[in-house]
């Protein structure tokens, strides 16, 4: 449906990889591998397509030590808003999830601080998801032999093991999201130093706790586009499903940051672009 490109000369500006709306379509949270979380607003055209954007502010999250989050604490991945205007905000490296109530930026813990300690690292924990109804899943970004394994947020400082979602080993999940419609969707990559980065979207329907087989709802060429790792899924006015994805550049200042947007179709849909 339509991209822009973002660029900018800060040093600190890149590597964003989680991207949630405060507002369907338009205001923005994005979380950075630095530890800073970017405000922004999205601009469109008279026909709804994406056409710019402004970023509005910058800050830097604080960690569970009271310092600035930086290097092994510092590996923000995710982001989703609550209905106060809070967010929830995935870690990864020092595993974690936390609140935080911005322009505040010091968390709220919402695990205890060795409860994912067997997934400290960077292969762990860059998807979070939010449902309507409150409920908070958290996925492992590289999936077993019999699927993605996931956490489900109890309350206090407690996570169980949540269900594990079926997949073909083919792609990793970067993020995931409950859309209007109750479906979780989880925004998938695969890379090849050939061919480059390979973008897929999959739906799972719920089925009381667990969930369905993956539907495959878009996946593009690889080489189309870069690194696309945060995704928020929404219906816009015209009733449409939207899926708007960011890129991360991997601090290369020559690679622009895309923001890009896909309607999502009922069925799969191969090779599709913006």
């Amino acid at each position: 449906m339509g991209f822009v490109n973002w660029t900018d000369n800060s040093p600190e500006f890149g590597g964003l990889s989680g991207f949630a709306f405060r507002e369907p379509g338009r205001d923005f949270f994005a979380v950075s591998d630095h530890g800073v979380l970017v405000s922004g607003r999205i601009l469109r055209d008279m026909a709804g397509v994406i056409s710019g954007f402004e970023a509005t502010d910058a800050a830097r999250f604080i960690d569970n030590h009271g310092q600035p989050a930086r290097g092994f604490h510092g590996d923000a991945e995710a982001v989703r808003v609550e209905p106060d205007g809070a967010i929830l905000v995935a870690f990864e490296s020092y595993a974690r999830v936390a609140r935080f109530r911005p322009p505040a930026m010091q968390p709220e813990p919402l695990n205890d601080w060795d409860r994912f300690r067997a997934n400290w690292g960077n292969k762990s924990m860059e998807s979070l998801a939010l449902s309507g109804d409150g409920r908070v899943m958290t996925l492992l970004e590289v999936p077993a032999a019999d699927g993605y394994a996931t956490f489900a947020y109890r309350g206090g400082r407690t996570w169980v093991a949540g269900p594990v979602l079926s997949t073909d080993g083919a792609f990793d999940a970067v993020d995931a999201d409950f859309g209007p419609d109750g479906r979780l969707y989880v925004l998938e990559r695969a890379y090849s130093i050939l061919s480059g980065y390979q973008t897929r979207i999959s739906a799972y329907a719920a089925e009381g706790e667990r969930f369905g087989a993956p539907e495959v709802l878009l996946q593009t060429e690889a080489g189309a586009f870069g690194d696309f790792e945060g995704m928020d899924v929404w219906r816009d006015p015209a009733g449409r499903m939207i899926a708007t994805l960011i890129s991360d550049n991997n601090f290369i200042s020559l690679i622009p940051t895309v923001i890009a947007e896909f309607e999502l179709p009922v069925g799969a849909l191969q090779g599709q672009s913006p």
